[in-house]
């Protein structure tokens, strides 16, 4: 374990992420916000959070490589690193505006959990299959309408502004999963999709504790109970298991459950 940090080297590195994180300086940041300790907490959190999420698509395009996707969808997945290390520094830098980010320990050697692989079919294809489905067409496509509702109820123009630009990547980054799986779908038999089925339902499962539990009221990029659990349950259906089902993939019942019936 060690402690979440955050740094820029400079140089020709730096010069080379300016165009795309441009953006952040751009931000109102003379807005004056409170020195608000739980907003703290969570922003820091996104922050890791999304740390988490450019790893996450790191290794999904070292498994595309692998398994010989188009190099359109490769290139995009590789891309979506570089967009989630921008949202890790937005993030960073307005738990900084609240009064400062808190102190994280985490494992990064551990960032991405890894596939259960299998034999049902060409084994690099199914380990890409199953980090696009839990990155992209879970966790992905969940975040974005939760991200809309953060943006809507922000309560700030810095925190609004911020998340309107967060949530127009990540709705790009949920449709990569889509079109993979369009790819993929003739190289995948039943057993591939029944596995493929049970990695879906497994990420589901990691949203179950944020439903019906304890938050604060809606500001500072934080949703209240009632809506965040509401527009989840919402958006589950539409965005992930009828998307799924379409590509005959089904979620199991118990896993749906574990959210919808929280």
């Amino acid at each position: 374990m060690s402690g979440f940090e955050l740094a820029m080297i400079g140089g020709p590195w730096q010069r080379r992420l300016r165009r795309r994180r441009g953006w952040i300086d751009r931000l109102p940041w003379r807005e004056p916000l409170p020195d608000d300790p739980e907003a703290r907490v969570a922003w820091t959190r996104t922050a890791f959070s999304e740390y988490a999420s450019a790893a996450a698509f790191a290794e999904i395009a070292a498994a595309m490589l692998a398994a010989g996707a188009p190099i359109d969808l490769i290139a995009a997945a590789g891309d979506f690193i570089v967009d989630e290390i921008v949202h890790t520094e937005a993030a960073a830098r307005i738990a900084a505006a609240l009064g400062g980010a808190v102190a994280l320990e985490v494992d990064l050697a551990r960032l991405v959990r890894p596939p259960a692989g299998g034999a049902a079919c060409d084994g690099a294809l199914l380990r890409a299959a199953e980090l696009v489905v839990r990155t992209a067409c879970v966790g992905e496509a969940l975040t974005v309408p939760m991200l809309k509702l953060a943006r809507d109820t922000a309560g700030s123009p810095l925190i609004a502004a911020a998340l309107a630009a967060i949530v127009g990547d990540e709705a790009s980054h949920a449709q990569l999963g889509w079109w993979f799986l369009d790819w993929a779908a003739p190289q995948l038999d039943d057993a591939a999709r029944a596995q493929l089925g049970r990695a879906a339902g497994g990420a589901i499962r990691a949203f179950a504790p944020l439903v019906g539990g304890s938050c604060r009221r809606s500001e500072l990029g934080a949703v209240a109970c009632e809506r965040y659990d509401a527009t989840l349950t919402q958006a589950l259906p539409r965005a992930v298991v009828r998307p799924l089902a379409l590509r005959g993939i089904a979620v199991p019942p118990a896993d749906l459950a574990a959210v919808l019936g929280a």
